[in-house]
């Protein structure tokens, strides 16, 4: 069986998709859509008219999907070789379905009022204020305060083992270090990196990333659309 995931290369919804699909050994066919750059979005749209736009989407055998937490669930259970979704319990089932919602809606959301309005070179940038930016940055720095606390006893944030829900956060990370989490936020939060380390260190994660941007300094609380 093979199936298709929708959105493109640096997408971090697309790259959750992705992974999990090397860790259950899905195939899986890349067909690029660019929402912010307008590439091959009317055809995307017309056959998922409820993403409005957005990527990732799946479609495969009897399925055809959108929502990057839905697709990440079906395709952890199509073999379920790697227990991402943790033990088989509900409760695990449960724990791991909570911090994937709190990373998709509260972590990324709060992440990217800080960074995307930075980002240069879109056909369709974010709006930018510099103070809705500030806080942003205000709003990031305290959630990630408590992510820190949380994981300085964890490995993993559910249970003993790998789990979707580390997919999630970790590729969330990433995204912030490639804007605004520069080499001093790095160094000031020593429980987030040592875990983010372990998490993409696995194969799977390096096949699909072969090499992850790491800024050194801020992006700075600047309009990269003002006029010279």
């Amino acid at each position: 069986m093979e199936y298709t995931v929708y959105g493109y290369e640096g997408n971090p919804r697309t790259r959750i998709i992705r992974i999990v699909a090397a860790l259950e050994g899905i195939p899986l066919h890349l067909s690029t859509v660019v929402p912010r750059m307008y590439v091959n979005t009317d055809t995307y749209t017309s056959e998922f008219p409820l993403s409005r736009g957005k990527v990732p989407a799946l479609k495969g055998p009897n399925v055809k999907i959108t929502e990057v937490i839905a697709i990440a669930n079906y395709l952890a259970r199509v073999h379920n070789r790697a227990k991402l979704l943790g033990n088989g319990s509900n409760e695990q089932a449960a724990e791991v379905l909570s911090w994937v919602s709190w990373a998709n809606q509260e972590m990324l959301g709060t992440l990217a009022s800080w960074f995307l309005p930075l980002i240069p070179n879109l056909k369709k940038p974010a709006p930018y204020n510099a103070q809705a930016v500030e806080t942003g940055k205000s709003a990031s720095n305290h959630l990630l305060g408590l992510l820190e606390k949380t994981l300085e006893s964890k490995t993993y944030l559910v249970g003993k083992s790998l789990t979707i829900a580390d997919l999630f956060v970790a590729m969330y990370l990433a995204r912030g270090m490639e804007w605004v989490l520069d080499a001093d936020w790095r160094a000031s939060h020593p429980n987030i990196i040592k875990y983010f380390n372990g998490i993409t260190s696995i194969d799977q994660w390096k096949t699909v990333i072969p090499q992850m941007k790491m800024i050194e300094k801020e992006t700075p609380n600047e309009d990269p659309y003002a006029q010279e």
